[in-house]
């Protein structure tokens, strides 16, 4: 049975209960409330008043009639691969269209390209994939007002599908389109296996959102020589890093563990007149100590000092704004970040968060260590770089900037991986796996990562100008003494910190077995780096020392497994005096 043709263009809705909205009319000044804790007091006080209780009752029956309809949609078994996480009807009805299809029918729908990219509909998009039933997928921007109606920014795409008892031995994909008419375009169209896909995403099966055929055939080389940094199908060995991820405070749900507490009235000012006071940025009390609690505009990748946390006068949302250091701060190793809230030591204590299940995998050995690897989750891929990663002292951290831990013994090796991860070329391929603004884990696991075995060759290159690069305030000494550093903090030079981060890119290029002109071609699709670049320096700076270097490591031999030796009589020698790991200290 079946039908022949299915067609649809079926609701884009999510299943769920807009909190918010039901009050924005009714109460206003619930819905102002941006804090989840606050809120949800505010709701529990209307059954106490007579003259509220009827409005909690519509409430009640409201979000009973949701929940009830999500309850149907995941436990019923009509829809069992899209029944599950944050329900959207787009998706249930793509389901649905798809049961509905006869063997040796067809399906097109127009649904958001979140089917192919997101993480609540990997389990139907990898079916979809693994049988052999997906036809062609074409993705569309609503910049020129295909739908009037649907905002500018929206992304949806054709999706086409084959009945079960046929299979497409590759599927056609377009992205980024504006009209029809560019699918007549060769270089826009490409075609990707089952078994490409699989390569490119192995946990979840979803499709990275190319913009052109030569950037889907750079990233499947890729692929094909380095593995992802997570790979859960593989329990043996596909996590060689051991890395574990954790979001450690939710800046809702955990408000009640900051300092100081706006519930309470409490300020900074009212919390050193009661005898805390500031050592660098932790606040000391006798035995106590709070510890900073640090958000994603904190830090960026080879700086842990971005900016100041200060509270906005005039904002209502996102009140917290960062206020950035200067070069004069950066080069002052005293002076660190001031946040805008503290957590206790003991509530940032790792290994205890860790047994408490917040993390997504354990690590084998615990941490004992006073640092972290940082991941910005608040990102795009239209931002100046899309996967911001970097070193930043142990402590408390908000869910804007989950961290990740290595297995023990990988300790002395973590500068490859945070190189790797702040690379233009790792930078490359994030931006095709995030279809949103957030980085979530399960993109990350699914990134191109050198593994330790792979890094070892180039550890001791990639080591000396990590070192330099982010140990340049007292806050990161004990990852400097991890690394075998005895020395004081490095000098803030942006001119030598140009160059360094240049050789690390093109080591990158190198290790991921990128050609000099896709390399080109790669720097080329970063605007805002080129625009920033030829505004503050008359050129795209950033790509003229790249290639550079990129030339120089070619000469020398450098490939995957052959590293560069570096000194007098080495291959390869930089062109900073002193060299990397050797440049200019604090007394």
């Amino acid at each position: 049975g079946g039908f022949d043709a299915v067609l649809g263009n079926p609701p884009w809705d999510s299943v769920n209960f807009p909190e918010t909205e039901f009050f924005a009319v009714r109460a206003p000044e619930i819905a102002a409330t941006d804090n989840t804790a606050a809120r949800k007091k505010k709701i529990r006080g209307l059954q106490d008043d007579l003259d509220t209780i009827e409005l909690f009752n519509e409430y009640e029956a409201a979000k009973r009639k949701v929940y009830g309809e999500s309850h149907f949609l995941r436990i019923s078994g009509r829809y069992p691969l899209t029944g599950q996480g944050n329900l959207n009807l787009y998706a249930l009805f793509a389901e649905d269209d798809r049961i509905l299809t006869a063997g040796r029918g067809r399906t097109g729908v127009i649904i958001p390209t979140g089917i192919a990219t997101d993480a609540r509909t990997q389990y139907f998009f990898k079916d979809l994939v693994s049988a052999g039933s997906l036809a062609a997928l074409f993705d569309f921007e609503n910049r020129a007002g295909l739908f009037p109606a649907v905002d500018s920014r929206m992304k949806f795409c054709v999706l086409s599908l084959t009945g079960r008892s046929l299979r497409e031995p590759s599927a056609r994909f377009a992205f980024f389109l504006h009209d029809p008419a560019e699918l007549e375009a060769a270089d826009k169209v490409f075609t990707l296996t089952p078994e490409e896909i699989t390569l490119l995403n192995p946990n979840t099966g979803t499709c990275p959102v190319f913009r052109s055929r030569r950037d889907a055939e750079i990233t499947l080389s890729i692929y094909r020589r380095v593995p992802v940094l997570l790979n859960e199908s593989d329990k043996a060995n596909g996590n060689p890093w051991g890395v574990s991820f954790l979001r450690m405070f939710d800046m809702s749900h955990d408000s009640h563990l900051f300092r100081p507490s706006a519930a309470n009235g409490e300020t900074l000012d009212s919390m050193l007149a009661e005898g805390w006071r500031l050592d660098g940025n932790v606040l000391v009390r006798g035995d106590e100590r709070l510890l900073p609690l640090y958000e994603a505009k904190m830090a960026e990748s080879y700086n842990h000092r971005v900016a100041d946390v200060v509270r906005s006068g005039t904002a209502t949302k996102r009140q917290n704004q960062p206020k950035y250091l200067t070069t004069h701060d950066l080069d002052d190793p005293n002076r660190l970040p001031q946040p805008s809230s503290w957590v206790h030591e003991n509530d940032a204590n790792i290994d205890g968060r860790l047994r408490k299940g917040v993390a997504k995998r354990l690590s084998d050995q615990g941490w004992r260590r006073e640092w972290l690897l940082g991941w910005r989750d608040i990102t795009s891929a239209t931002n100046e770089r899309t996967a911001i990663v970097g070193l930043i002292p142990h402590t408390g951290v908000g869910n804007s900037l989950p961290v990740s831990i290595l297995t023990d013994h990988l300790t002395r090796s973590a500068p490859g991986l945070c190189a790797a991860a702040a690379s233009m070329a790792f930078d490359y391929v994030a931006r095709f796996k995030v279809g949103g603004t957030h980085l979530n884990f399960f993109i990350a696991y699914q990134l191109p990562l050198p593994s330790p075995e792979q890094m070892e060759p180039h550890l001791a290159f990639v080591t000396h100008r990590v070192l330099e690069l982010t140990y340049t305030a007292h806050d990161m000494t004990t990852f400097a003494r991890d690394m075998g550093d005895a020395g004081a903090p490095f000098r803030w030079d942006e001119e030598r910190r140009a160059t360094i981060r240049a050789e690390l890119d093109a080591l990158f290029f190198h290790l991921y077995g990128i050609t000099r002109d896709d390399a080109s071609y790669i720097l080329d699709t970063f605007p805002i780096v080129k625009r920033k670049d030829e505004a503050a320096h008359g050129e795209y700076r950033t790509k003229r020392l790249i290639l550079t270097e990129y030339d120089r490591m070619a000469a020398a031999g450098l490939t995957l497994e052959t590293p560069l030796t570096e000194g007098a009589h080495g291959t390869y020698r930089s062109t900073l005096t002193p060299p990397p790991g050797q440049g200019p200290r604090h007394d």
